[in-house]
């Protein structure tokens, strides 16, 4: 098939099952993109049953939220096809357009096998409700772990169990500097001894790190100024090694 006759073809096949007509936009190569929207659950089953029936593959599925920081918390489905070099892409919304009530998205896995993990993927990260999923089994999170957690905020430091805590840095540094002994005896100050000898010694001081200025003008680096001696002497030396330099 040629593109304009796939347009064509998917056109009269979603009018038929539908009743309505997608939109095309193209790219800056001429290549053909359709956009349909369909009001109603149950005319996602429709044009799923007849996209398959000419032959239509599901690339992949996007649930998301309609608008940002949207209080009501407006949601769709996109579902991406293709014929050949036709991409055609239909949206199903999961609300009432008059009381944006939430309701449930049915499953096109009866006729798109490879829908089943997204499927499965929106039902536990987003507790999005699939209708008629054969498994709706979790694909990830934990039985225990409440459906839709990627819909809430959870801190960071709470994600990675307070991994950037003092308590821990503390643990870290003394089983580097001293919570770590080689020679033999028992472990102190909640360090860890792998053979002997006692393990506590304190956390080092904050050696702040030193950097050699650099010039603005010359954009070359002048040596530091040495910290004893006479000031002008030391300005004398520094001078003298950058005309060295030069």
């Amino acid at each position: 098939m040629q593109p304009n006759m796939n347009k064509d073809a998917l056109s009269a096949c979603l009018h038929e099952a539908t009743g309505l007509s997608p939109s095309w936009t193209a790219d800056v190569r001429g290549n053909p993109f359709g956009w349909l929207r369909v009001a109603e659950p149950s005319q996602l089953e429709d044009a799923a049953k007849a996209l398959a029936g000419l032959g239509v593959r599901l690339c992949t599925i996007t649930a998301y939220a309609e608008l940002r920081d949207d209080a009501e918390k407006r949601r769709a489905i996109a579902y991406h096809f293709t014929l050949q070099d036709t991409m055609l892409t239909v949206t199903v919304p999961l609300y009432h357009a008059d009381t944006l009530e939430k309701r449930a998205a049915p499953s096109i896995t009866p006729w798109f096998r490879n829908a089943d993990w997204n499927e499965r993927e929106f039902m536990e990260m987003f507790n999005i409700e699939i209708s008629g999923h054969p498994n709706p089994k979790r694909l990830f999170l934990d039985e225990r772990i409440d459906a839709g957690i990627m819909t809430k905020l959870v801190p960071f430091s709470a994600m990675v169990n307070g991994a950037s805590s003092q308590t821990l840095w503390e643990r870290v540094m003394q089983a580097k500097t001293g919570g770590v002994s080689n020679s033999g005896g028992t472990a102190g100050a909640g360090g860890v001894s792998n053979s002997g000898g006692t393990a506590g010694a304190p956390l080092p001081p904050l050696v702040e790190p030193q950097f050699t200025p650099v010039s603005a003008t010359a954009g070359e680096a002048v040596p530091p100024v040495p910290s004893e001696g006479p000031v002008s002497e030391n300005l004398d030396q520094a001078s003298g090694v950058r005309e060295a330099q030069s």
